[in-house]
Order: C-alpha cells, then structure tokens, then sequence
C-alpha cells in the first residue's frame, strides 16, 4: 500500500470514527428535551436551542462569517425554515412518545430525499430505488401502526420531521452545489441555520400568542428546564460540529450507513433515561427502514461510481 493510499485510509477512518461519535452524541440532545416532558412548550424548546447552538458556535466560526445575499440569502433561509419545522414537529413528537420509536420512524427521511430530489435538484433515480422507498414507507407503518392506538395520530407527527429535515438536506446540496458565498464552511452553515432558526421561530411565536396555542404559548424558563435547555443547545453545537467533521475526513456515501448507530443510542438512552423498551414491532419497522435506506445507499454509490 502507497503512502497516498495509507493516509487515505487513515482519513477515512477518522471520518467514521467522528460519524459513530457524532451519532452516539445526537440522542442526548433530544432527551435533554424530552427530560422537561410536556411542561414546557415544544417551539420554546427549538427556539432554545437554535439560541443556544449559534452562541456555542460563535467563538469558533465568526471569523469566517459575512451577510449572506441573493441565492445564498434564500437558500439560508428555506433550510433554516426546513430545520425550524422539522426540529418543532421531533420536539412535539418525543414529548408524547418514546425516543427511539420516534426516531426509527424519522429514518424514512433518506427515502424521502430520494423521493424529492428529482423536483428539487433534477436528480433521476430508478425502479430499484423506488421499490426500496415504497418497502421502506411500508416499515415505517409497521411502527406507526395506524388501526392501534398506542400513540395515536402523534405517531405520524416524526414523518413529518422527516419531511422536513430532508427538505433541509435538499436545500444544504443545493446551497454547496451553488458555489455562493464563497463557499461556506460547514460550521458557518450551521451557525447560519441557527440564527435564522431563532428569528424563524420567534416570530412565529409572537405571531400565535394571541391564539395560545399550546405548543407556542410564552412561558418563563424554571431554574431546572434553563439548565435542560442549555444542555439541549449544547448537545446540538457539540454532536452537529463532530458530524460535520466527519464530512471532512470521508465522503458522505462512506458514512451513510454508521448514522443508523443514532437509533441504538437513543433505544439505550431512552431505556436508561426514562424506562422506554421499544417494542418488537418498533425494532422490525426499523430494520425493514434501514435495510431500503442502505440499498438506496448501494444504488447511489454504484450511479456514482460510472
């Protein structure tokens, strides 16, 4: 083996050991949030947390910061309203369900980006990929499981947290494609995200306060749900910057599959934390998910490789 090929190798592994690390990490950011339970509102949650994350990122990322325009200004803002969406609707979720049935069902978002990114971007996939995403959708209904009501209608709440969050990831290609901004660092993208997250979600806020809407109703943090939610921001700043290393050190059809690791963190989490088993049909869902979301993987690499 080449010295080249050696160093190649090592970035490589160093990428998938930042991705395990990353997505070990993530789950203790929702659970921080779920941890306050239905005593705080989800959207004083996310704006938290949106808060919080930029502060964190701040000290790290503001020498390379500049006022984003035009295309770069629009795409900023419609991942940010992606991610203040999905971030709202997994918040809600994860209050009124257990952490890993919630998020095994969220992982139907790659099918979704497969789904989507035809009339997003103008990509093209073909009848394998589209069998694998209708089995997929198939395993998150084994998990919903629409004719019992165990959670009811608030199991469908996660697919929508998916919808938005491969909107998100839609919108984050297009803003790299672009080439605008001088070409953004990842972590100035994710300092982008967050404050226009926060001022997203704060005025939707003080829009919906005359209707005291729950999920949005204005309550003063206690001592204890300040502490959670300072954690809740520093988990976001701390798991999102490792896994946007990791993107540094291999490509993103090497780590695809090590993310699944973030559904058996949150089981183990979810277990420990709060006393929440996931079911067998929870564990058979997810499997039939992540099996189509590695073919899906599969078929990319392959179209890529000719």
């Amino acid at each position: 083996m080449s010295q080249h090929q050696h160093q190649h190798q090592n970035q490589q592994s160093r990428g998938i050991q930042l991705m395990i690390i990353g997505s070990l990490l993530l789950p203790l950011m929702d659970a921080s949030a779920k941890a306050m339970g239905e005593t705080y509102p989800a959207a004083l949650i996310v704006l938290a947390r949106f808060v919080f994350q930029s502060l964190f990122l701040l000290p790290v990322v503001w020498k390379s910061l500049h006022i984003p325009r035009g295309l770069e200004l629009r795409l900023h803002f419609w991942r940010a309203v992606s991610i203040c969406f999905g971030t709202l609707t997994f918040f809600y979720a994860i209050q009124v369900m257990p952490l890993a049935d919630a998020l095994a069902i969220f992982f139907v978002m790659p099918l979704l980006v497969t789904l989507l990114a035809p009339w997003v971007l103008g990509e093209k996939y073909g009848w394998r990929r589209l069998v694998a995403v209708v089995i997929g959708l198939m395993g998150a209904l084994i998990i919903i499981q629409p004719g019992r009501e165990l959670f009811g209608w608030r199991a469908f709440v996660p697919l929508a947290t998916a919808l938005g969050f491969a909107f998100y990831l839609l919108f984050t290609r297009q803003l790299a494609r672009s080439g605008v901004g001088g070409g953004v660092s990842p972590l100035a993208m994710q300092f982008y995200s967050g404050v226009f997250g926060a001022i997203i979600i704060l005025i939707v806020i003080v829009l919906t306060q005359p209707l005291q809407i729950e999920v949005f109703q204005w309550q003063w943090p206690e001592l204890w749900q300040w502490r959670q939610l300072l954690l809740v921001g520093f988990f976001a700043a701390v798991s999102h910057s490792i896994l946007t290393q990791s993107f540094k050190h291999a490509d993103a059809s090497i780590l695809a599959p090590f993310q699944y690791i973030e559904l058996i963190s949150a089981a183990l989490i979810g277990w420990v934390w709060f006393g929440d088993i996931p079911r067998s049909s929870t564990w058979l869902g997810a499997a039939i998910l992540i099996a189509s979301g590695l073919y899906i993987w599969h078929r990319e690499r392959l179209h890529q490789s000719h």
